[in-house]
C-alpha cells in the first residue's frame, strides 16, 4: 500500500471503517473485462448506432474505448433518449465475454467480509446490471446482500451521483482502479482508495483524490480483516 502525498495511516483505516463500500466491478471484482470482450466490433457497432441516432462523427472518432463511448450518452444535461437502446448493443458484447473473463476469488472473500461485519455494499459501474448479478452468483454472494448499480439502474451512471444520493450522510468509501471512480467519490463526498489493478498509475489516482493505493485485492484484505 502506497499513501497519497498529505495523508496518514489513519486516515486508510478511518476510510476503511466506513458504514458503506462503494465497489467498482471491473478492476475490484473481476480484471480487464474489456479484454475479454469482442472490443473492436463492440467500438464498431456503438459508433454506427450513435451516429445514426444523432452524434456527431467528428466527436464518436475520437473514442475508441466502447466505455468512453456510452459515456457520451450523458451528461450535465441528462441522459440521450436513445441511451437504452446504445446500452443494449453493448451488452451484447458483454454477455458474450461472461465466460472469459477472470474473476478474483479475493472479491468474494471482501464481499463475505464486509457483509458479515455489516457494511452495506454497492457496486458501482459502467458495465450492465444483469452482468455483474452473473458473477456475483459465480462468486457465492447472495444478490439481495449487495447493492447494484449498472450503467442501466435508472439515473446517470458515474461518476454522477444519481444512483448513489444520500450515502455521504452514513459515511462511505469508494474502492476502485481507475479515474471515473475518484471522480464519483468527489460527486458523493465519499472517501476514495484506489488499487492498482488496471492502466492508471499510483500517481493519477491520487491525483484525482485517492487517500491510498493499494497494489490489489489480496493486499486490501489485510487491512479490513
Amino acid at each position: 500500500m502506497m499513501l497519497c502525498h498529505g495523508h496518514t495511516n489513519a486516515e486508510v483505516y478511518s476510510a476503511l471503517s466506513k458504514d458503506s463500500y462503494i465497489l467498482d466491478f471491473d478492476g475490484v471484482l473481476v480484471h480487464r473485462f474489456t479484454q475479454a470482450m469482442d472490443f473492436l466490433s463492440a467500438r464498431r457497432e456503438l459508433a454506427n448506432a450513435m451516429i445514426e441516432n444523432g452524434f456527431k462523427v467528428e466527436v464518436v472518432k475520437n473514442y475508441v474505448d466502447p466505455y468512453d463511448l456510452i459515456k457520451l450518452c450523458y451528461g450535465d444535461w441528462g441522459i440521450h433518449s436513445k441511451f437504452e437502446l446504445i446500452s443494449d448493443i453493448l451488452k451484447r458484447y458483454e454477455v458474450n465475454a461472461i465466460p472469459k473473463v477472470f474473476v478474483d476469488l479475493n472479491a468474494g472473500e471482501l464481499l463475505r467480509t464486509l457483509i458479515k461485519n455489516g457494511r452495506k455494499v454497492y457496486i458501482s459501474s459502467l458495465q450492465s446490471t444483469s452482468v455483474i448479478h452473473s458473477f456475483l452468483k459465480r462468486l457465492g454472494v447472495p444478490l439481495d446482500s449487495v447493492h447494484v448499480y449498472g450503467r442501466d439502474s435508472g439515473g446517470r451512471p458515474k461518476p454522477y451521483p444519481d444512483q448513489l444520493k444520500g450515502l455521504a450522510d452514513r459515511g462511505s468509501v469508494v474502492i476502485g482502479d481507475s479515474l471515473t471512480d475518484g471522480y464519483l467519490a468527489k460527486n458523493v463526498n465519499s472517501c476514495f482508495i484506489g488499487l492498482e489493478t488496471d492502466g492508471y498509475t499510483y500517481y493519477e489516482l491520487c491525483y484525482v483524490g485517492a487517500i491510498a493505493v493499494f497494489n490489489d485485492l489480496e493486499e486490501l484484505l489485510t487491512y479490513i480483516t
